[in-house]
Protein backbone atom coordinates (compact mmCIF):
# COMPACT_ATOMS: atom_id res chain seq x y z
CA UNK A 1 0.00 0.00 0.00
CA UNK A 2 1.01 3.52 -1.07
CA UNK A 3 0.18 6.67 1.19
CA UNK A 4 0.01 10.25 -0.37
CA UNK A 5 -0.89 13.12 0.74
CA UNK A 6 -2.68 15.93 -1.52
CA UNK A 7 -3.78 19.36 -0.13
CA UNK A 8 -4.27 20.22 3.43
CA UNK A 9 -6.44 17.20 4.15
CA UNK A 10 -6.09 14.42 1.98
CA UNK A 11 -4.97 11.18 1.52
CA UNK A 12 -4.59 8.18 -1.08
CA UNK A 13 -4.24 4.85 -0.65
CA UNK A 14 -2.76 2.69 -3.55
CA UNK A 15 -2.95 -0.32 -4.03
CA UNK A 16 -1.72 -3.19 -6.12
CA UNK A 17 -3.74 -6.28 -5.66
CA UNK A 18 -4.93 -5.97 -8.73
CA UNK A 19 -2.07 -5.51 -10.93
CA UNK A 20 -0.53 -8.47 -12.89
CA UNK A 21 2.71 -8.68 -15.02
CA UNK A 22 1.08 -7.57 -17.92
CA UNK A 23 -1.86 -5.16 -16.74
CA UNK A 24 -0.59 -2.37 -14.13
CA UNK A 25 -4.30 -1.67 -12.25
CA UNK A 26 -3.38 0.45 -8.96
CA UNK A 27 -6.49 1.02 -6.99
CA UNK A 28 -6.83 3.78 -5.27
CA UNK A 29 -9.03 5.11 -1.82
CA UNK A 30 -9.32 8.24 -0.97
CA UNK A 31 -9.59 9.89 2.01
CA UNK A 32 -10.47 13.60 3.20
CA UNK A 33 -9.75 14.35 6.84
CA UNK A 34 -12.52 17.10 7.97
CA UNK A 35 -11.06 17.13 11.56
CA UNK A 36 -14.30 15.28 13.13
CA UNK A 37 -14.53 13.01 10.35
CA UNK A 38 -13.02 10.98 8.09
CA UNK A 39 -14.53 10.69 3.99
CA UNK A 40 -13.63 7.24 2.85
CA UNK A 41 -14.30 7.17 -1.03
CA UNK A 42 -14.21 3.69 -1.87
CA UNK A 43 -13.13 0.82 0.16
CA UNK A 44 -11.04 -1.58 -2.67
CA UNK A 45 -11.66 -5.23 -1.60
CA UNK A 46 -12.41 -6.12 1.94
CA UNK A 47 -11.98 -5.21 5.40
CA UNK A 48 -8.61 -6.27 5.10
CA UNK A 49 -7.45 -3.81 3.10
CA UNK A 50 -9.78 -1.23 5.15
CA UNK A 51 -7.20 -1.97 8.34
CA UNK A 52 -4.26 -0.33 7.31
CA UNK A 53 -6.19 2.23 6.05
CA UNK A 54 -8.13 3.03 9.92
CA UNK A 55 -5.19 1.81 11.76
CA UNK A 56 -3.16 4.70 9.37
CA UNK A 57 -6.05 7.33 10.50
CA UNK A 58 -6.67 6.67 14.12
CA UNK A 59 -2.68 6.13 14.81
CA UNK A 60 -2.38 10.21 12.77
CA UNK A 61 -5.29 11.64 13.88
CA UNK A 62 -7.03 9.63 16.81
CA UNK A 63 -10.47 7.82 16.48
CA UNK A 64 -12.85 9.62 13.99
CA UNK A 65 -16.54 9.38 12.64
CA UNK A 66 -16.37 7.69 9.32
CA UNK A 67 -18.17 8.83 6.24
CA UNK A 68 -18.24 6.38 3.15
CA UNK A 69 -19.05 6.78 -0.15
CA UNK A 70 -19.56 4.28 -3.28
CA UNK A 71 -18.47 6.04 -6.61
CA UNK A 72 -20.34 2.93 -8.27
CA UNK A 73 -21.52 -1.04 -7.95
CA UNK A 74 -18.48 -2.59 -9.78
CA UNK A 75 -16.74 -5.51 -6.86
CA UNK A 76 -13.44 -3.56 -6.58
CA UNK A 77 -15.10 -0.33 -5.04
CA UNK A 78 -17.22 -1.54 -2.16
CA UNK A 79 -16.30 -5.01 -0.90
CA UNK A 80 -14.63 -2.99 1.92
CA UNK A 81 -18.26 -1.64 3.27
CA UNK A 82 -18.23 -4.19 6.65
CA UNK A 83 -15.26 -2.64 7.97
CA UNK A 84 -17.72 0.29 8.52
CA UNK A 85 -21.07 -0.92 9.58
CA UNK A 86 -21.53 2.24 12.23
CA UNK A 87 -20.50 4.86 9.22
CA UNK A 88 -22.73 6.42 6.98
CA UNK A 89 -22.47 4.66 3.71
CA UNK A 90 -23.34 7.18 0.87
CA UNK A 91 -24.63 5.87 -2.96
CA UNK A 92 -26.41 7.14 -5.82
CA UNK A 93 -29.88 5.30 -6.06
CA UNK A 94 -28.57 3.17 -8.95
CA UNK A 95 -25.85 1.68 -7.16
CA UNK A 96 -28.25 0.94 -4.33
CA UNK A 97 -30.33 -1.46 -7.33
CA UNK A 98 -27.12 -2.99 -9.64
CA UNK A 99 -25.71 -4.11 -6.04
CA UNK A 100 -29.02 -5.44 -4.83
CA UNK A 101 -29.23 -7.14 -8.48
CA UNK A 102 -25.38 -8.63 -8.96
CA UNK A 103 -23.34 -7.93 -5.54
CA UNK A 104 -23.49 -11.45 -4.33
CA UNK A 105 -23.18 -13.55 -7.29
CA UNK A 106 -20.35 -11.04 -8.31
CA UNK A 107 -18.87 -12.10 -5.07
CA UNK A 108 -18.96 -16.03 -5.50
CA UNK A 109 -17.15 -15.54 -9.11
CA UNK A 110 -14.64 -13.17 -7.97
CA UNK A 111 -14.03 -14.65 -4.29
CA UNK A 112 -10.33 -15.18 -5.13
CA UNK A 113 -9.52 -11.25 -4.95
CA UNK A 114 -11.49 -10.77 -1.29
CA UNK A 115 -9.41 -9.38 1.31
CA UNK A 116 -10.48 -10.79 4.62
CA UNK A 117 -13.97 -11.72 5.45
CA UNK A 118 -16.42 -9.98 2.82
CA UNK A 119 -19.90 -9.15 3.43
CA UNK A 120 -22.01 -7.30 1.09
CA UNK A 121 -22.87 -4.12 2.95
CA UNK A 122 -25.32 -1.82 1.13
CA UNK A 123 -25.69 1.86 0.97
CA UNK A 124 -27.76 3.02 4.24
CA UNK A 125 -28.07 7.12 2.63
CA UNK A 126 -29.08 7.21 -0.60
CA UNK A 127 -29.35 10.06 -3.01
CA UNK A 128 -30.40 11.34 -6.62
CA UNK A 129 -28.44 13.98 -7.86
CA UNK A 130 -26.22 15.56 -5.35
CA UNK A 131 -25.42 15.31 -1.77
CA UNK A 132 -23.76 18.86 0.00
CA UNK A 133 -21.81 18.53 3.08
CA UNK A 134 -21.52 22.56 3.37
CA UNK A 135 -19.87 22.69 6.48
CA UNK A 136 -17.09 20.22 5.71
CA UNK A 137 -16.58 21.75 1.88
CA UNK A 138 -17.32 18.64 -0.06
CA UNK A 139 -19.74 17.92 -2.62
CA UNK A 140 -21.26 14.41 -3.42
CA UNK A 141 -22.95 14.29 -7.00
CA UNK A 142 -24.05 12.03 -9.74
CA UNK A 143 -21.82 11.87 -12.56
CA UNK A 144 -23.00 8.78 -15.13
CA UNK A 145 -19.99 7.74 -17.45
CA UNK A 146 -18.29 4.88 -16.87
CA UNK A 147 -21.64 3.16 -16.11
CA UNK A 148 -25.25 5.01 -14.97
CA UNK A 149 -24.58 4.87 -11.09
CA UNK A 150 -20.91 6.40 -11.52
CA UNK A 151 -20.93 9.56 -8.40
CA UNK A 152 -18.03 11.76 -7.82
CA UNK A 153 -16.36 13.56 -4.78
CA UNK A 154 -15.63 17.17 -4.87
CA UNK A 155 -13.47 18.53 -2.21
CA UNK A 156 -13.51 22.08 -2.86
CA UNK A 157 -11.56 23.54 -0.10
CA UNK A 158 -8.49 21.28 -1.59
CA UNK A 159 -10.06 21.25 -5.30
CA UNK A 160 -9.47 17.71 -5.43
CA UNK A 161 -12.07 15.46 -7.98
CA UNK A 162 -12.09 11.66 -6.90
CA UNK A 163 -13.34 10.61 -10.23
CA UNK A 164 -14.01 6.66 -9.35
CA UNK A 165 -13.75 4.92 -12.61
CA UNK A 166 -14.75 8.21 -14.95
CA UNK A 167 -11.07 8.71 -15.79
CA UNK A 168 -8.56 6.49 -16.97
CA UNK A 169 -4.84 6.63 -18.20
CA UNK A 170 -4.50 6.14 -21.05
CA UNK A 171 -8.08 6.37 -22.12
CA UNK A 172 -11.30 5.56 -20.66
CA UNK A 173 -13.66 2.52 -20.47
CA UNK A 174 -16.61 2.13 -22.64
CA UNK A 175 -19.54 0.47 -21.19
CA UNK A 176 -22.39 1.76 -23.62
CA UNK A 177 -23.48 2.78 -27.57
CA UNK A 178 -22.43 5.93 -28.54
CA UNK A 179 -25.86 7.10 -27.31
CA UNK A 180 -24.70 6.45 -23.99
CA UNK A 181 -21.44 8.45 -24.37
CA UNK A 182 -23.42 11.93 -24.85
CA UNK A 183 -23.87 11.23 -21.20
CA UNK A 184 -20.24 10.72 -20.53
CA UNK A 185 -19.02 13.49 -22.46
CA UNK A 186 -21.40 16.01 -20.72
CA UNK A 187 -20.16 14.11 -16.75
CA UNK A 188 -16.43 15.18 -18.18
CA UNK A 189 -17.70 19.07 -19.28
CA UNK A 190 -19.47 19.54 -15.97
CA UNK A 191 -15.81 18.64 -14.42
CA UNK A 192 -13.86 21.11 -16.45
CA UNK A 193 -16.51 23.59 -15.08
CA UNK A 194 -15.14 22.96 -11.22
CA UNK A 195 -12.21 24.33 -9.95
CA UNK A 196 -9.77 21.30 -9.72
CA UNK A 197 -6.02 21.17 -9.08
CA UNK A 198 -6.09 17.27 -8.11
CA UNK A 199 -7.91 14.72 -9.42
CA UNK A 200 -7.70 11.15 -8.10
CA UNK A 201 -8.67 8.44 -10.54
CA UNK A 202 -10.48 4.79 -9.25
CA UNK A 203 -7.01 3.16 -11.02
CA UNK A 204 -4.05 4.84 -11.54
CA UNK A 205 -1.51 7.77 -10.77
CA UNK A 206 -2.84 11.02 -8.95
CA UNK A 207 -3.24 13.48 -11.60
CA UNK A 208 -4.60 17.02 -12.64
CA UNK A 209 -6.78 18.59 -15.53
CA UNK A 210 -4.35 17.37 -17.87
CA UNK A 211 -6.01 14.01 -17.49
CA UNK A 212 -9.20 14.94 -17.71
CA UNK A 213 -8.75 16.78 -21.07
CA UNK A 214 -7.04 13.78 -22.64
CA UNK A 215 -10.37 10.76 -21.85
CA UNK A 216 -12.79 14.08 -22.87
CA UNK A 217 -10.94 14.61 -26.43
CA UNK A 218 -10.36 10.65 -26.57
CA UNK A 219 -14.59 10.24 -26.21
CA UNK A 220 -15.39 13.19 -27.95
CA UNK A 221 -13.55 11.84 -31.44
CA UNK A 222 -14.82 8.48 -30.88
CA UNK A 223 -14.73 6.03 -32.79
CA UNK A 224 -11.58 7.38 -35.15
CA UNK A 225 -8.06 8.02 -33.92
CA UNK A 226 -5.52 10.22 -34.46
CA UNK A 227 -3.51 9.38 -37.78
CA UNK A 228 -1.15 7.97 -38.36
CA UNK A 229 -1.45 4.87 -36.01
CA UNK A 230 1.68 5.21 -34.07
CA UNK A 231 1.90 2.73 -31.32
CA UNK A 232 5.16 4.34 -29.76
CA UNK A 233 3.89 7.80 -29.22
CA UNK A 234 0.30 7.25 -27.78
CA UNK A 235 1.97 3.31 -25.97
CA UNK A 236 0.64 -0.33 -26.55
CA UNK A 237 -2.29 0.37 -22.87
CA UNK A 238 -3.67 2.73 -25.45
CA UNK A 239 -4.77 0.57 -27.99
CA UNK A 240 -5.50 -2.05 -25.84
CA UNK A 241 -8.22 -0.15 -24.58
CA UNK A 242 -8.79 0.73 -27.53
CA UNK A 243 -9.46 -2.46 -29.55
CA UNK A 244 -11.27 -3.15 -26.54
CA UNK A 245 -13.54 -0.20 -26.43
CA UNK A 246 -14.75 -0.56 -29.92
CA UNK A 247 -15.23 -4.30 -29.21
CA UNK A 248 -17.66 -3.07 -26.75
CA UNK A 249 -19.50 -0.90 -28.93
CA UNK A 250 -19.98 -3.77 -32.09
CA UNK A 251 -20.77 -6.26 -29.48
CA UNK A 252 -23.65 -3.72 -27.82
CA UNK A 253 -24.87 -2.71 -31.10
CA UNK A 254 -25.12 -6.55 -32.09
CA UNK A 255 -27.20 -6.83 -28.57
CA UNK A 256 -29.31 -3.94 -30.23
CA UNK A 257 -30.23 -5.31 -33.53
CA UNK A 258 -28.62 -2.69 -35.36
CA UNK A 259 -26.08 -4.83 -37.22
CA UNK A 260 -24.67 -2.37 -39.73
CA UNK A 261 -23.15 -0.02 -36.73
CA UNK A 262 -21.72 -3.44 -34.89
CA UNK A 263 -20.03 -4.72 -38.77
CA UNK A 264 -18.72 -1.04 -38.95
CA UNK A 265 -17.32 -1.17 -35.33
CA UNK A 266 -16.12 -4.83 -35.97
CA UNK A 267 -14.22 -3.80 -39.61
CA UNK A 268 -13.02 -0.91 -37.84
CA UNK A 269 -11.13 -2.85 -34.84
CA UNK A 270 -9.43 -5.28 -37.56
CA UNK A 271 -8.24 -2.71 -39.70
CA UNK A 272 -6.47 -1.51 -36.61
CA UNK A 273 -5.36 -4.58 -35.40
CA UNK A 274 -4.13 -4.97 -39.08
CA UNK A 275 -1.24 -2.18 -37.86
CA UNK A 276 -1.08 -2.91 -34.51
CA UNK A 277 -0.73 -6.67 -34.08
CA UNK A 278 -2.41 -7.13 -30.55
CA UNK A 279 -5.15 -9.67 -31.23
CA UNK A 280 -4.60 -13.15 -31.50
CA UNK A 281 -5.41 -15.43 -35.15
CA UNK A 282 -8.04 -17.13 -33.06
CA UNK A 283 -9.60 -13.88 -32.00
CA UNK A 284 -9.88 -12.51 -35.64
CA UNK A 285 -11.12 -15.31 -37.00
CA UNK A 286 -13.62 -15.08 -34.47
CA UNK A 287 -14.55 -11.83 -35.07
CA UNK A 288 -14.47 -12.48 -38.92
CA UNK A 289 -16.79 -15.14 -38.11
CA UNK A 290 -19.36 -12.60 -36.46
CA UNK A 291 -19.17 -9.85 -39.31
CA UNK A 292 -20.52 -12.88 -41.50
CA UNK A 293 -23.13 -13.79 -39.57
CA UNK A 294 -24.30 -10.43 -38.58
CA UNK A 295 -24.30 -9.64 -42.93
CA UNK A 296 -26.45 -12.62 -43.24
Amino acid sequence: MEITHVGKRGIVFTFDDLSSPGYACPTNVYVVYTGKSFFICDTFLGPASMKSVKEYLEEKYGEKEYVVFNSHSHWDHHWGNSAFLKAKIIAHELCMEDMRENAEGILKKKAKFKRGKVVITYPNLLFKNNLNFDEEQIQIFHSPGHTLDSSSCYDSEDKVLFAGDNLEEPIPYINSNLEGLKEYIETLKYYSSLDIEVIIPGHGQVSDKSLLEANLHYLENLPNLVEPIDIEKHGKAFYIVHLGNLNKLAKIYAEEKNNKEAIKFFKLLLKINDQVKLYEEDSIKAINQRIKDLEK
